[in-house]
């Protein structure tokens, strides 16, 4: 009898050992999008050499069997965020906290990797949805800011609770609508103006504020409240708080750095590459650099290209030119370099 039952003690043992070890191989392999064919197929030939002598113990011994089993399937079927992913948007707050000077250069670096990542369909969670559309909001263009609330909806899609990529849906509207010369609609985008802050231009009638509040975001009255306290004025009208275009040109502080010479001069430096010109290449090449100090050009990076050897020539020109700054501090600018067939 005894030999029995520490015959029967030895089978479920091994049973769960072999359970345990699954559990732990499952759970340092990392899954992407769920559970794999194969990892059912593991379960199902486990679960076949699972079965035990019936015995009010062996019942037991299978229920603690089974429920490993069902740990074993839910750890398979929980998705792992990207952890790169999750490090560019890290980055991307850093350099924002920090208010890194090479800021707009990270920003581009990382929206193409993000947009490699994106096209490669290796977003899994509703969090890598939100970190992706966070890099998107960062790009400059209407089409970023637009795919950027296209990622967010799909995070609060996979996850209504949410709370950042709801919020996200919001901002990366009010920017693509900015972008196209549009008022913003949910209040997010703010200016500064010297030292006192601004609400962009705003439809306050687009949306209502249940909708707002539906995403995380203030309502008209609370913007007011805001804006009220921030200029301790008495104003009952939100547009009264929106600088018009021109005023905002007004009361932009002037960043004084002039570059020597003409820019059809620096142009004219330009040597169009032969590739180019085989291939009848015409365009501009959008460059962003750094005025330093002294007035030289330093960091020089291409934004938008378009290749055949101009992208190359655009930069060497650029690193000719030579600027009066009045500032004593680092200056970026962007430039559009043209090419084309005389």
């Amino acid at each position: 009898m005894i030999n029995l039952i520490l015959s029967e003690i030895s089978s479920h043992l091994l049973v769960l050992s072999r359970a345990i070890f699954y559990i732990r191989w499952i759970s340092h392999v990392k899954i992407s999008g769920g559970f794999c064919l194969v990892d059912i197929c593991t379960i199902l030939h486990c679960r076949f050499h699972f079965t035990l002598p019936k015995s009010n113990y062996t019942v037991s011994m299978e229920k603690i069997v089974s429920g490993l089993l069902l740990l074993l399937v839910l750890i398979g079927c929980t998705p792992k965020e990207n952890a790169r992913l999750t490090e560019l948007a890290a980055a991307d707050q850093l350099d924002r906290k920090q208010d890194n000077p090479m800021i707009s250069k990270n920003d581009v670096d990382r929206l193409t990797e993000v947009r490699e990542i994106v096209e490669s369909d290796k977003l899994y969670t509703s969090q890598d949805y939100y970190n992706a559309a966070l890099i998107y909001q960062h790009g400059n263009s209407s089409e970023d800011f637009q795919t950027a609330n296209e990622l967010a909806q799909k995070a609060v899609e996979i996850d209504p609770e949410n709370q950042e990529a709801n919020v996200m849906i919001a901002q990366s509207m009010d920017r693509y609508l900015l972008s196209i010369g549009k008022p913003q609609v949910y209040g997010t985008q703010r200016t500064l103006l010297g030292t006192l802050e601004y609400l962009r231009p705003i439809d306050t009638l687009a949306v209502t504020d249940a909708e707002r509040k539906a995403l995380g975001v203030h309502s008209i009255q609370k913007l007011l409240d805001y804006f009220n306290r921030k200029h301790q004025k008495n104003k009952t009208n939100l547009l009264d708080y929106v600088p018009s275009d021109s005023l905002l040109k007004a009361h932009e502080p002037r960043i004084r750095v002039d570059l020597i010479g003409t820019f059809e001069e620096l142009v004219a430096k330009v040597e169009y590459p032969a590739e180019a010109s085989e291939n009848h290449i015409s365009g501009k090449v959008l460059v962003e650099f750094t005025i330093t100090p002294e007035g030289n050009t330093e960091n020089i990076f291409v934004v938008e290209g378009i290749g055949y050897g101009c992208d190359e020539e655009a930069k060497r020109v650029i690193g000719l030119a030579k600027y009066k700054n009045y500032m004593n501090k680092s200056i970026d600018r962007r430039v559009r370099i043209p090419f084309g067939l005389d």
